[in-house]
């Protein structure tokens, strides 16, 4: 299952910063893993950053490790 990092905006919507990144599954985009909803807009960045400084949500970057324990790289 493919996945992506969402951005979940603060107060000050897309022109302010970034509140959280999700995990979507490429399959409902529009939902983080956790259920927050995810605007259509949002900005998007590849899988492979989580874990990378981002300000993930926690929840979200849990239930990935269930589904993607390693990143693609590993595993072969």
């Amino acid at each position: 299952m493919a996945h992506q990092l969402r951005a979940e905006y603060g107060a000050g919507g897309p022109s302010g910063q970034v509140a959280r990144w999700h995990v979507v599954r490429s399959t409902d985009p529009s939902h983080g893993m956790c259920g927050a909803e995810i605007v259509a807009d949002a900005e998007t960045r590849p899988e492979s950053d989580w874990g990378t400084g981002l300000r993930s949500c926690q929840q979200c970057g849990s239930l990935y490790l269930h589904e993607a324990p390693f990143l693609p790289e590993d595993w072969a």
